[in-house]
């Protein structure tokens, strides 16, 4: 099929499943199933290629692995051959977990060279298919069998969604953080990060393999925990990640909120029930916070949005204005990755350095094994009852 037709194919699809969808999450059943017939006879094929759920049930090579995926019970019947993955974090994850060789693409992300070093080699192998984002065309193009991104994170009503691609024979995974979306959340941690891995490991059959380096990070956020035990005041952090006119700022549900709790600050706008809502300055000035965390993101470099509201007159006597209190986090930091945790111990380092000296270092490990000690002695107690 000659690519111009496709792409006149897959928009109309999306066009008219977009705008049965239009109404919201609840809505997506309802739209695919309606788009069932329109995607069978557009000549694009429905069925998926050759690697999919559907061509790998007919060999036998499959089995009975179901995850729950924002409040859905997705079923996950085959290891797909041929994933995409959408943006920078989500793309790190895939990296992390050595599973490059099953990427046949990825999208979304505008500069390589915000790919943590340690994964641009990998990262250089792979098929670039877009800087802007999903599209059906792109996937259909590259055969792709599975699809790890997120609601905002590539997921978007009216475009490609988990519904339409399960009408193509694509897999899905949606990531964690991104649910509150379109389904109500409790909260968010970096917990949730480990989740997601923990997750796409078992999609693809490598828990085994990727154990160890999800352990790592285990450690190292317990540690940490085990560091900030007790904080009694959290410094008030106003994240900014842009815009002059409203800026643009992390809610209760970021990762990037996440990543200031454990740290030991308090955010700024925790109020506003979203993962990167719009603010407003008005409340930055009146909430004075001690620090500025600066998203370090898009075409303006942090050094630029630091330049503008040391500049902007209503926030020159805001604390952290006044005392030069800046800290600079990536993208891939602020959003869910492998790279979370220690993103939050910089910044815990910036906030409560006294944490962090030899004697707070021997006090967490003194914790530690007083901790290990006491566990230790439980599961003996609990092996004695048992025997008598």
């Amino acid at each position: 099929m000659r690519p111009g037709l496709l792409a006149v194919m897959v928009a109309a699809v999306l066009a008219g499943c977009g705008q049965q969808a239009s109404d919201g999450h609840a809505a997506h059943s309802r739209a695919a199933a309606s788009c069932k017939d329109a995607t069978s006879s557009s000549g694009v094929a429905v069925s998926g290629p050759a690697g999919t759920a559907a061509g790998l049930a007919a060999s036998g090579t499959t089995r009975d692995l179901r995850l729950q995926v924002c409040g859905e019970d997705v079923h996950y019947p085959v290891v797909p051959r041929r994933a995409v993955t959408n943006d920078m974090g989500i793309t790190e994850m895939f990296l992390f977990l050595g599973l490059e060789h099953r990427l046949a693409g990825f999208t979304g992300i505008r500069s390589h060279g915000e790919i943590d070093p340690a994964f641009q080699p990998s990262l250089k192998r792979v098929p670039d298919l877009s800087s802007q984002g999903l599209t059906l065309e792109n996937l259909l193009g590259v055969q792709a069998d599975f699809v790890f991104a997120g609601w905002n994170y590539g997921f978007r009503e009216g475009g490609v969604t988990p519904a339409i691609l399960q009408r193509y024979g694509i897999s899905s995974y949606a990531l964690t953080e991104s649910c509150v979306r379109i389904q109500p959340r409790q909260g968010v941690a970096i917990d949730d990060t480990l989740r997601d891995l923990r997750n796409i490991a078992r999609i693809f059959d490598v828990e085994a393999q990727t154990e160890a380096r999800i352990r790592a990070i285990e450690t190292d956020l317990h540690d940490l925990r085990q560091r900030m035990q007790g904080v009694a005041e959290r410094p008030r952090v106003f994240l900014y990640d842009g815009g002059e006119k409203i800026p643009t700022t992390v809610g209760r549900y970021g990762m990037a909120r996440a990543i200031i709790d454990l740290a030991g600050g308090e955010n700024l706008f925790d109020d506003i029930a979203s993962n990167w809502p719009r603010g407003n300055w008005e409340d930055v000035v009146a909430r004075d916070p001690a620090w500025i965390l600066i998203n370090d993101y898009g075409t303006v470099s942090a050094q630029a949005k630091i330049d503008f509201l040391r500049q902007k007159p209503e926030l020159a006597n805001v604390d952290a204005i006044r005392n030069q209190r800046f800290f600079v986090i990536s993208y891939a930091e602020a959003t869910p990755g492998p790279r979370n945790v220690k993103a939050a111990r910089a910044l815990a380092r910036k906030l409560h350095p006294e944490r962090f000296g030899a004697a707070a270092t021997a006090a967490t490990a003194a914790t530690a094994a007083t901790a290990a000690t006491a566990a230790t002695a439980a599961t003996a107690a609990t092996a004695a009852t048992a025997r008598s």
